[in-house]
């Protein structure tokens, strides 16, 4: 038998609050080179950033999208009142006190009611939790795909530094083809720099 279907609701959102949390503090982490347990911002302390502050700093960074963070706003409301409201105990208890349901129903194209208004929460909830899990495992490979990139990048210039001279060495005749090409893609860099600065673009992107 599913695990999940032996918890309580109450038990089943907060599971899935620490699940989704965690992750989203190992992305976090990846993005700003840290661990997440030598942290303040990310650890278990009370100092740690909120789950809302985490998902608009994605959203900052351009990782999630309005809607994405639509979504991760609802789920955190829904999270919330089960944690810290003893009386909310079912999902319709808690849907009615978020007045968000009819939101989500319209983020996932959602337009019939089933016979169960208790299981149509309970399964949009899940579905709500299954996609932003799947979004952040997107964000966290689209993240090691850019490490992949810079990573690269650093590398063949560490290695124009390191082996010019020594090609330079080996093929003399080349020698002022290689200094030319260089200066070549230092001036188009700076040029590319320089107008980004004018235009007020981040120098990264």
């Amino acid at each position: 038998m599913d695990k999940n279907q032996e918890l309580s609701s109450r038990a089943f959102v907060v599971e899935m609050s620490v699940k989704i949390e965690h992750l989203l503090n190992v992305i976090i982490s990846q993005l700003l080179g840290v661990k997440p347990e030598e942290t303040r911002s990310f650890g278990n302390s009370s100092h740690a950033l909120s789950f809302n502050a985490k998902a608009n700093l994605l959203l900052d960074l351009n990782y999630l999208n309005k809607e994405q963070r639509q979504k991760f706003q609802i789920f955190m409301e829904v999270r919330n009142k089960f944690a810290h409201i003893y009386s909310v105990d079912t999902f319709e208890k808690c849907f009615s006190l978020t007045n968000n349901y009819n939101q989500l129903k319209k983020i996932f194209g959602i337009d019939k009611d089933g016979e169960s208004l208790e299981k149509d929460m309970e399964y949009m909830f899940i579905s709500l939790s299954l996609d932003i899990a799947n979004t952040l495992n997107e964000i966290k490979d689209r993240i090691y795909s850019e490490m992949a990139v810079k990573y690269t990048q650093r590398r063949f210039t560490e290695a124009i530094k390191t082996k010019r001279e020594e090609y330079k060495s080996k093929n003399p005749s080349n020698s002022d083809a290689v200094d030319d090409f260089i200066k070549y893609i230092k001036a188009d860099l700076l040029n590319e720099v320089a107008e980004k600065i004018k235009n007020r673009i981040p120098p990264h992107t």
